[in-house]
């Protein structure tokens, strides 16, 4: 750029600052640079074409300024979009000739300080203190991309602060404010909040002056620029147009009269809606209905159907507002693309805000969420029970108040949130009006009463309202009513298209140039909605990098994230202004300084249709660098999703680092027994591998079969076990023949048998177990064979296959060697696994063996337990190797005996877990020795408490033992032995025989 370049570049900085940057064409045309602009008279300014007496006046005035010595640096300046404040103390002159100096300088340091303590939260800089007023800038020297919701709430703070003043003679004072936004030129500053070296200068500032004369004492009033941006978060009043001082064209000005909503989260930066609500009158009227049936202690679901810009939200949006508006709670939960994997995804961002609003029910279901600390699949499932129980509890809300919870875009819902929105179908709860919407039907055939549930499926728009849309947004637009007809055929139906047709012909009326072309104009619209954003997204200019970013992250971007991405130009915040003022996409607020401000797509088909427009290319390079900045932020203590970061990785073509996430993922969601997710997480990144540049390593390899044996364990938990196949199985047998690690592959799958086992699902324990017998045969130390028997020995034995049991028992005791086999067996569970097979060796003889051959059995697996020094397996072997074989039998003595063993070392080693099948067992013996309403009482806290930890393993058994001590002793006892034996047949079959003498006739099951 030449200097010539430069200096015209500032003197049309100079003219903009002022308004008048109409100007600037004519006055490069003449080489009126910068020392020329000092020379201006007010004939030059006419010969220039400044034929507005009132233009030139304030060209004048603006010169006289700059010889007065208030000289503006041009060459630092830019161009800033600024809101600004200014205040005054009503009645001042009054004030100081009633109070006198001293005084008066007294109260107006507490003026000062009144207004310096409203605006410093929200981020404004005080530029000068004149006389009795303050003038404030929000926007500028630091940019906030919220500026003037931030000046409007302090203004608010301002009248609030100051109306809390009294003088020494107990009189109350007020403040009056003005405020007005737009383009100011802004020079070189301090960066301190009292500018000494920085000013603005232009017509917004004198405009903000003199809107503030236009206000009564206490109040605040806005110039059309500033309410135009506010006027969603605050009630204004219009005060219609005033002739201000100074200023040739009439002001629209708006008083404020209060703020919308509480929660400045739901604040958002955007221009006025573009169009009213039209149509889906019979909607409203459908909605209003439910809405009175909740008002009448009722509750009910609706779910509203349609088609990507249907006006699903906009619907909903119209019918919630008015009830928000009249006190009664509305909380809106939100899935997202991406988030169909991440469990409960919906409602974490309103559980972490409420937690950070120190509320203890969401910090509560937090650490629930976060709890890793489940040993066993059934413990993580009893958390997860909780948790979900918790959620419906806290989001149900009180059923004293009619509320609403919006459940938005549940197309994209993971299946925890599916869950937890058929727990809040079923709980009932009075007074709650749930209403979802989706593209498709949601399946609340799962979630309850049919009665509670209505869907309402919208259709598109008829012709005359698609018009009205499309007129409304071109109303001020000359010679648009001739195209509505044909924009609002074109249109289909579809609001969101209507809406972009109408805005990219406005955007073509108002083009330089258009003249006669106007009436072809039409024929030149798009032919699709695709067509039409793709136009609206490629006029952007400064704004079109920050497209890119936003469209490659997601709808809903942090601008913090979009700062550290942003490489632009010019300054990001100028970027956020036109993304904005063009409608495209809305700023989000922050209600605290702590938390952070989002920029929102307005619909998610804006956001796919700016990533089709990013070239593969450049794709790959967006999208690395968005995953090292979410690393980073990792880095700096940002909680980010595994799953978020995996798919920002992948696009980038870093698959072995993407794999590694995806799994992460999955184990993450494996831990909250979100077995569906972890399930698609696990399959993400084992499809990964074969793109992987070094599948073939050994990484490739044990990353491979470290996932799918996760993968196998949630597939089981999901869908059960005939879902996994054989074929997973056979993979990781053949890659644990290549990593030489067979023992850690099979380690994990014993884990995996053993919770399957103890959550009581014998049979699909005994087929996983079957299903391992390859990887076994793999192995050449004959260790895994050997644990197989002990697996299926087991199994077997609580199917009441004891020929089977004994076979796979009595082969695992003929192949163990103490010597070689005691410390390697350590890597399977918690219990001496020789102990335990002679467990199962005195149970079996309980059963069916004879008196002698018990009590040898129970001898042998006690001596051994005792033998082995270990605490937790010799509690094991009294329980299930020693008292209840011998209860079994009838045994009471011999079962009493083992029994206060029992209690003797779980009291002495503080075992809470062993202490609870003591109770049970003590519950039995005190009924079998006729203390039936003791016993009975002690047995069942001792199961509920098992059961309250998931362990529902040998419930069936120990009830039928229960039921053998009650018939020895006489007692009647409240259980249902035909429903007992329907419980024994669904896994512990070792003891149906026993349950069917008990009822006197053979099961015909």
């Amino acid at each position: 750029m030449t200097t010539q370049q430069a200096s015209a570049r500032t003197v049309a900085n100079w003219l903009a600052g002022l308004g008048l940057g109409a100007y600037a064409d004519e006055f490069a045309r003449a080489d009126i640079d910068l020392e020329a602009l000092a020379l201006l008279s007010d004939a030059d300014l006419t010969e220039l074409g400044v034929r507005s007496l009132g233009h030139r006046r304030k060209i004048m005035a603006g010169l006289s300024h700059m010889a007065a010595g208030e000289t503006v640096d041009l060459t630092a300046s830019e161009l800033r979009f600024v809101t600004v404040m200014f205040c005054d103390l009503v009645g001042s002159t009054r004030l100081s000739l009633i109070l006198g100096a001293e005084r008066f300088a007294e109260l107006l340091d507490g003026f000062y300080r009144a207004v310096n303590q409203a605006i410093d939260p929200f981020g404004g800089y005080i530029a000068q203190y004149h006389g009795d007023g303050v003038l404030v800038y929000f926007g500028y020297p630091k940019g906030l991309e919220d500026a003037a919701i931030r000046c409007v709430l302090s203004a608010v703070k301002v009248v609030a602060r100051v109306a809390e003043l009294l003088t020494p003679h107990g009189e109350r004072v007020a403040a009056r404010v003005g405020v007005a936004s737009g383009v100011a030129v802004v020079n070189g500053h301090n960066g301190g909040r009292h500018l000494e070296g920085g000013r603005a200068f232009g017509a917004t500032i004198n405009l903000a002056a003199r809107v503030q004369g236009e206000a009564e004492p206490g109040t605040i009033v806005l110039a059309e620029t500033t309410a135009s941006l506010v006027e969603d978060q605050f009630d204004l009043y219009p005060l219609g147009a005033r002739q201000l001082k100074g200023i040739d064209d009439a002001c629209t000005l708006f008083e404020v009269r209060g703020q919308r909503s509480p929660e400045l989260g739901a604040a958002m930066l955007s221009r006025p809606g573009r169009a009213r609500f039209v149509g889906r009158r019979t909607e409203l009227v459908q909605l209003a209905e439910y809405w009175t049936r909740v008002l009448c202690g009722g509750s009910i679901a609706v779910t509203v159907i349609g088609e990507a810009g249907i006006g699903k939200t906009r619907l909903i949006s119209e019918f919630l507002t008015p009830l928000r508006a009249q006190g009664n709670p509305v909380r809106r939960i939100v899935s997202r693309p991406g988030g169909q994997d991440i469990p409960f995804h919906a409602f974490l961002p309103a559980l972490e805000r409420d937690r950070e609003d120190g509320e203890e029910a969401p910090a509560a279901i937090m650490r629930l969420l976060d709890d890793a600390s489940g040993a066993n699949q059934s413990e993580r499932r009893q958390r997860r029970t909780q948790l979900i129980a918790a959620m419906v509890d806290y989001f149900a809300g009180d059923a004293r108040t009619p509320r609403a919870i919006w459940l938005e875009d549940m197309h994209w819902a993971d299946p925890s949130t599916i869950e937890v929105l058929s727990a809040l179908v079923r709980c009932k709860r009075s007074g709650l009006f749930l209403i979802a919407s989706t593209r498709a039907p949601l399946p609340f055939d799962k979630f309850g009463d049919a009665g509670q549930m209505a869907a309402l499926e919208l259709s598109p728009l008829d012709i005359e309202d698609a018009g009205q849309i499309i007129l409304d947004i071109l109303s001020d637009a000359s010679g648009s009513a001739a195209f509505v007809p044909i924009l609002a055929q074109r249109a289909e139906g579809v609001p969101i298209f209507a809406e972009e047709l109408a805005l990219e012909m406005r955007a073509r009326l108002g083009a330089p140039g258009t003249g006669d072309s106007v009436p072809d104009a039409a024929h030149l619209m798009s032919s699709s909605l695709q067509q039409s954003l793709q136009a609206r997204i490629g006029q952007l200019t400064i704004a079109r990098p920050l497209m890119r970013l936003v469209a490659s992250i997601g709808r809903e971007v942090p601008v913090s994230l979009l700062r550290d991405l942003w490489s632009g130009r010019n300054p990001i915040e100028l970027a956020l202004i036109e993304i904005v003022e063009t409608g495209l996409a809305e700023l989000k607020l922050s209600r605290r300084d702590d938390q952070e401000n989002h920029l929102v797509v307005r619909h998610q088909l804006i956001v796919d249709c700016a990533y089709d427009m990013i070239l593969t290319r450049d794709r790959m390079s967006i999208h690395s660098q968005i995953a090292d900045a979410l690393e980073s932020r990792v880095s700096q203590g940002f909680a980010i999703e595994p799953a978020l970061r995996a798919g920002q990785l992948e696009r980038a073509d870093r698959l072995s680092e993407a794999a590694e996430l995806w799994a992460a993922a999955g184990r993450r969601a494996a831990l909250q027994s979100a077995d569906a997710e972890a399930v698609s997480l696990y399959r993400r990144a084992i499809g990964l591998i074969p793109r992987c540049a070094n599948r073939d390593s050994e990484w490739g390899e044990r990353f491979e079969a470290d996932t799918l044996l996760a993968m196998f364990s949630a597939i089981v938990g999901a869908y059960g076990y005939r879902a996994a196949g054989p074929d997973i199985l056979t993979r990781i047998q053949g890659l644990s023949r290549r990593l030489g690690g067979p023992e850690r592959v099979f380690s994990s799958l014993f884990v995996r048998w053993l919770q399957i086992a103890t959550q009581g699902d014998i049979d699909t324990a005994h087929q996983f177990a079957l299903g391992l017998s390859g990887i076994a045969d793999a192995d050449n130390t004959g260790l895994q064979r050997l644990m197989l028997h002990r697996m299926i020995g087991s199994t077997s034995m609580f199917r009441g296959e004891f020929v089977d049991a004994k076979v796979h028992l009595a082969a695992f005791l003929d192949a163990y060697q103490p010597d070689q086999h005691a410390r390697q067996l350590r890597q399977f569970g918690v219990t001496d696994n020789f102990v335990t097979v002679l467990c199962c060796q005195a149970a079996i003889e309980g059963i069916s063996g004879t008196h002698d051959s018990t009590v040898g059995a129970i001898e042998r697996a006690v001596g051994a337990a005792e033998a082995s020094g270990h605490a937790h397996t010799l509690c094991h072997t009294l329980t299930f190797g020693a008292s209840l074989p011998a209860a079994i039998r009838g045994d009471w003595e011999m079962a009493s005996r083992y029994t206060h063993r029992l209690k003797q070392l779980t009291n002495d080693r503080g075992l809470v877990f062993w202490m609870l099948f003591d109770g049970m067992l003590g519950g039995i013996l005190e009924v079998a020795q006729g203390d039936h309403r003791s016993g009975q009482a002690a047995f069942r806290q001792a199961q509920e408490a098992l059961e309250a930890q998931g362990f529902r393993f040998m419930g069936p058994t120990f009830k039928l033992v229960m039921a053998l001590a009650a018939r020895d002793s006489g007692a009647s006892l409240d259980l249902d032995l035909v429903e007992l034996q329907h419980e024994l047949l669904a896994g512990e079959r070792w003891l149906v025989p026993a349950c069917q003498a008990l009822i006197g006739s053979p099961s015909k099951a």
